[in-house]
């Protein structure tokens, strides 16, 4: 009996030791009336997940003013996180890219202590921040997850009935944050439109997860609201989940079909354009190019094993 109560201590250290040191950079707006809920979801899913060793997270604007994120973040965290993790606030604007916050200067200080892969779930502010002002450490990111980037041509658009094509926000609102991560060399993931696109969330599944788990019965009304907004506006009977991609990038990683490629950013006119002639935006573009050293991770479809994982981890009680 001893022998098998210490093999069993053995197996519980092993596993912990193979956890992820993680850091979250989210930009969350979810409440009622229609806002985005991926970021939460994607906390939950992250949250729930055993592989991943949470050691901080950090608010960037994006889907949501920096005041709104943060509160939001916080409650998300305060309720169903990690009991020892904290919540620091970043840049309230691309204009702050290169200005130290309370965000930038704890990651720094958590990567002088230990390695870290980092979700940049929302623009990528503060993440390039930390790494311009301190270049001594971006060595010790092992890479950075980002939700971002598209092939030449492509256009986001989810429904039948959707007008106008989604943007690459996270890129949009901070292109210079993305040039100065592909810059850094830091090994670069991008989950971008492209594979959450083929990922589908229903009213019957958000449903069945908020009977098995408080964090999802707090966000189902949100999530129900933002369900009927993408019926109203796009046409279709569902959601694309789009930041739990890049979780799912680090826990259930052999769901997903990446490859690698070259990344560029690149200006064209703006797909989103009501009025023509439509004026230029950047691009953040991938593809291949043979003979030039690839420097990114591009993940472009999902199977069916990763949306019963996601679902799994959304009707887990996390604490």
């Amino acid at each position: 009996m001893r022998i098998l109560i210490l093999l069993a201590a053995i197996a519980s250290l092993a596993n912990v030791e193979k956890r992820i040191p993680v850091w979250i950079d989210t930009d969350p707006s979810v409440a009622p009336g229609g806002h985005e809920v991926d970021d939460g979801i994607a906390l939950l899913q992250a949250f729930a997940s055993p592989e991943l060793d949470i050691r901080g997270i950090s608010v960037v604007f994006g889907n949501a003013d920096l005041a709104t994120a943060s509160r939001i973040g916080r409650e998300i965290a305060g309720k169903f996180g990690p009991m020892n993790v904290t919540v620091y606030d970043g840049a309230s604007g691309a204009a702050e890219l290169g200005q130290e916050t309370e965000a930038s200067r704890a990651l720094a200080a958590e990567l002088g202590r230990t390695r870290l892969t980092i979700l940049a779930l929302g623009p990528a502010t503060n993440v390039a921040t930390a790494v311009r002002n301190h270049p001594d450490l971006a060595k010790r990111i092992d890479r950075i997850v980002a939700v971002a980037g598209r092939r030449p041509g492509q256009h986001f658009r989810s429904g039948p009935t959707q007008k106008t094509p989604f943007r690459d926000l996270n890129f949009e609102l901070d292109p210079e944050a993305f040039r100065i991560l592909l810059a850094s060399r830091v090994p670069l993931v991008l989950a971008p439109w492209e594979i959450s696109s083929g990922v589908w969330l229903y009213q019957e599944e958000l449903q069945a997860a908020a009977a098995r788990s408080s964090g999802m019965g707090w966000m189902l009304p949100a999530a129900s609201d933002w369900l009927d907004l993408w019926k109203r506006e796009f046409g279709t009977r569902g959601f694309n989940p789009f930041d739990a991609l890049a979780v799912g990038v680090l826990v259930h990683r052999q769901s997903l079909k990446c490859e690698r490629l070259s990344a560029t950013v690149e200006t064209a006119p703006d797909d989103t354009a009501t009025s023509q002639p439509a004026p230029d935006k950047p691009y953040l573009l991938v593809r291949p190019s043979p003979g030039v050293q690839t420097n990114v991770t591009y993940c472009s479809a999902a199977n069916a094993d990763f949306k019963s994982d996601l679902l799994r981890r959304l009707g887990r009680e996390t604490r």
